[in-house]
């Protein structure tokens, strides 16, 4: 069976054969048949600086903040400009539509200067030539807009915001989120294991740090596979924590790492999709956070793992004493910021609304979204049901 790189490569030449037969047939001259088609193929090169420079002009027009810039054609990478604007920016989805548009327009501004160039000349070499840039210039243009080429197509993505822009704007709020979620668990457990040795996915019977360090790199965008995928590696890593053969160290940063990622997760879908936790999940995460505070009760990354299974099962006095004693400076920035925030959330189911305000203050700005989040829960009145009502065994 070719595989499809093959038929790309194979389709490929037989585009150039044809191209060449026609410059052939226009120009009459071999060597003018080939100089022609190799100025049309070096044109796609142009064309594909073009496109992105088009997303680029555009980004900067209208104050899109810019993260990224590559234009890699004919390496395998893909070409791109890469933005992340705040998800509550004014006119967002106009401003991203025009935006996606940016390329392929200059793609077909261009394909529209040659076509008119290609009508003046009278040499049938240049004519060529040019005619043959052209259609390249549109293509690549018409290309982008089409919507089911790519999942990361231009054209897919001006859909998106033109006819789904609540839910496009939620889930780039949603991702900018996990990003902190992410940011979270490297600092719970930075330095576990040498990238070097990490395999794929998690496999019953892995070795239990090396399948926690694998589904940490699998997992840290939250958008590479299925929530479903990522329950089915947590449940198995969950066994694993579970397993009598596990060494208790290990188990207690399985425990950490999974409480923390649905546990804010679970925080946010409570707060922005009014989706309480149910109660099988609340007893599940009480499980998983005992494992890592019974092992580590004086360490911050378990205090904090701890605390949000406190919160889950509406225990926000228990939350705020284990969140106490922060040592900014001590304990990793990363999560001295969320533990601020998630005793404001405490605070603010306590009623101390003013200490609550000072703790967002002492989190700073590095986490904006788990922010608005407690933001959110601070100015419901009342507070919103966050999670169901579960008993939870003394620690």
């Amino acid at each position: 069976m070719i595989s499809p790189r093959r038929r790309l490569v194979a389709a490929s030449i037989l585009l150039v054969l044809e191209a060449v037969a026609f410059a052939l047939f226009v120009t009459e001259s071999v060597t003018g048949a080939i100089a022609a088609v190799g100025f049309t193929c070096v044109s796609l090169w142009v064309h594909v600086v073009l496109h992105e420079c088009g997303h680029l002009v555009v980004a900067k027009l209208l104050r899109l903040p810019v993260i990224a810039v590559r234009i890699a054609p004919f390496t395998g990478w893909r070409s791109e400009v890469s933005v992340r604007p705040a998800p509550s920016a004014t006119a967002l989805p106009l401003r991203m539509v025009l935006f996606y548009l940016g390329g392929p327009m200059a793609n077909l501004c261009t394909a529209t200067v040659l076509g008119t160039a290609t009508a003046l000349t009278s040499t049938a070499l240049t004519r060529v030539a040019l005619l043959g840039a052209a259609l390249c210039a549109a293509l690549l243009g018409v290309v982008n807009l089409i919507p089911g080429i790519s999942p990361r197509s231009d054209g897919r993505n001006l859909l998106r915001w033109l006819l789904t822009p609540t839910a496009t704007r939620a889930a780039l709020r949603a991702g900018y989120y996990q990003e902190e979620v992410s940011r979270t668990l490297r600092a719970i457990a930075r330095g576990e294991v040498d990238d070097g040795r990490l395999g794929d996915p998690v496999r019953g019977g892995n070795d239990p740090r090396l399948a926690l360090a694998a589904f940490q790199r699998r997992w840290s965008t939250g958008h590479a596979q299925s929530a479903g995928d990522l329950i089915a590696d947590a449940e198995r890593l969950a066994a694993l924590a579970r397993a009598d053969s596990t060494d208790p160290m290990a188990a207690a940063a399985i425990g950490q790492v999974l409480t923390v990622q649905f546990g804010l997760w679970y925080l946010h879908a409570a707060v922005v999709n009014g989706s309480p936790v149910e109660h099988q999940e609340v007893l599940e995460i009480s499980e998983l956070a005992q494992l890592a505070f019974h092992v580590q009760p004086h360490m911050l990354s378990a205090r904090v793992a701890m605390s949000l299974a406190h919160l889950l099962n509406q225990r926000p006095e228990d939350a705020r004493s284990l969140l106490l004693d922060i040592r900014p400076g001590v304990d990793p920035p990363d999560l001295c910021s969320v533990a601020f925030l998630l005793r404001a959330i405490a605070e603010c189911y306590l009623g101390n609304h003013a200490d609550a305000d000072t703790l967002i203050r002492a989190a700073g700005g590095d986490y904006q979204q788990l922010a608005q989040v407690v933001a959110a829960i601070q100015a419901a009145d009342p507070v919103p049901p966050l999670f169901a009502l579960a008993p939870m065994a003394n620690t």
